[in-house]
């Protein structure tokens, strides 16, 4: 069990430096093909500038096509208004109950 653990952790690991070097060279090897037509800072300047486009246009496709969150289950809500119209003291327990169960429920989830 460790042993499959450990060897994804090293995989990722192995990808991540891949790719961060990757990235590196490809910024470099622009800059480099662009120094003659515009100077070294400029090259280096709409390299840096095209990789850091590139990162934020991936960026706002991961954001924009995330799956969307199922909403909470109503029933509770629904449940709870009609016996608030009938007895407003139980509702109030109800609904007392109902939030310390929620809060027990996600003590150890984060809130993002």
């Amino acid at each position: 069990m460790f042993g499959r653990l450990i060897g994804k952790a090293v995989f990722i690991a192995i990808i991540l430096g891949a790719a961060f070097f990757g990235t590196g060279l490809l910024g470099f090897a622009l800059a480099h093909a662009l120094v003659t037509a515009f100077g070294v800072a400029v090259a280096y300047a709409i390299a840096g500038g095209a990789l850091l486009a590139i990162a934020l246009v991936l960026l706002a496709f991961l954001t924009l096509f995330r799956p969307r969150k199922p909403p909470p289950g109503e029933l509770t809500k629904v449940l709870l208004a009609a016996l608030a119209k009938e007895t407003p003291w139980l509702a109030i327990i109800g609904a007392s109950l109902a939030s310390a169960a929620k809060m027990f429920l996600n003590r150890n989830k984060s809130t993002q």
